[in-house]
């Protein structure tokens, strides 16, 4: 069974975070179900990390299962962001990786950036 990483890029004000949970509208939520009806299997997505409620993201490492080989990954990128692009979500980019891939135990680097809003309205940038 092929896996395939995707890269996520999304703004997160109108989720409750990535993970999927029991009340509200998550990103990993909504990724699985389009990703599902596109392939018309169930899909699970494992994530590189969580992201809280608000919290927007470029290139979070994603990965999932599919029984089948997918041999045209621009047709795919092109179907699941017509879906998406209502949701201010992008699937960047789609690799087939081996079993041994894990979003999360694989990744080599995270990198975080803050934004503070100071008293003066003026925003900040801290990176970390």
């Amino acid at each position: 069974m092929p896996r395939y990483q995707i890269l996520v890029e999304y703004a997160g004000s109108n989720f409750r975070g990535w993970q999927v949970q029991k009340k509200g509208k998550t990103v990993q939520g909504l990724i699985q179900e389009k990703i599902s009806r596109l392939l018309k299997e169930k899909i699970i997505i494992y994530g590189a990390g969580r992201l809280d409620s608000g919290v927007h993201a470029k290139e979070q490492s994603a990965h999932f299962d599919y029984n089948i080989e997918i041999k045209k990954k621009d047709r795919f990128l092109q179907s699941i962001n017509h879906f998406l692009r209502n949701e201010n979500i992008t699937i960047l980019n789609l690799k087939k990786r081996d079993k041994n891939f894990h979003a999360r135990f694989s990744a080599k680097m995270r990198i975080y950036n803050y934004i503070i809003i100071n008293r003066l309205g003026q925003p900040t940038l801290e990176k970390k």
